[in-house]
């Protein structure tokens, strides 16, 4: 099969589960239209601020926004906090004006959106999107992590207690992520670290094969 002769050798079965790992991946992403059905603009009076909208969704690494508005005479801007507050238009990391913009989430933390018009950013065209930290195979998200306490100093048994009795875990061993609460599947997550774990030891196999 095409497959087979395509991943046949040490160097195209470490091409071919680097496509595997990538296609895991994006299989979890999902696209959100900014706005909903109104798209990307000025709210209307009463209608709800982006960052509303924005708050009930747990987004993830890897999700889309959709910015969908016309092209002639609106934009979007990526910039920085300051910026996002002052409505500042003149300075930005990236700049889209196609109609239809399609933005990648492709780290964890904080993005800020504002409309290129400076009148339309101060009609409150702005958006807060908090991205989620991705989890650990352990259940715990990659940032924020509490070491484990030092062997240096073991805790005394207390009256009544186990020695070292510690406080159970929260339900199912997860963190709350950044976002919303939301959580991230273990079970994709084991399959991802799996895809990647073997890409590494082949990888390293290849190399020193050479």
């Amino acid at each position: 099969m095409a497959s087979g002769s395509s991943c046949g050798g040490v160097i195209g079965l470490v091409a071919c589960l680097a496509l595997l790992h990538g296609s895991i991946i994006a299989a979890g992403a999902t696209q959100y239209k900014v706005g909903d059905g109104s798209g990307w603009g000025v709210p209307d009076a009463g209608a709800e601020s982006y960052n509303t909208w924005a708050e009930k969704t747990s987004f993830q690494i890897g999700d889309e926004l959709l910015f969908v508005y016309p092209k002639d005479s609106d934009s979007v801007l990526l910039v920085e906090p300051a910026d996002y507050n002052s409505c500042n238009t003149a300075s930005y990391d990236k700049k889209f004006d196609d109609g239809s913009t399609a933005f990648t989430l492709d780290r964890a933390g904080a993005f800020f959106f504002i409309s290129g018009v400076d009148a339309n950013c101060r009609a409150n065209e702005k958006l807060i999107v908090m991205v989620a930290a991705a989890a650990a195979p352990g259940g715990n998200t990659t940032a924020g992590t509490t070491p484990p306490p030092s062997s240096s100093s073991p805790s005394s048994p207390s009256s009544g207690g186990a020695p070292g009795a510690q406080a159970p875990p929260d339900a199912g061993g997860r963190n709350s992520t950044a976002a919303g609460g939301g959580a991230t599947s273990g079970a994709d997550l084991t399959v991802v670290g799996l895809a990647g774990s073997v890409v590494a030891s082949i990888a390293y196999a290849a190399v020193l094969a050479i």
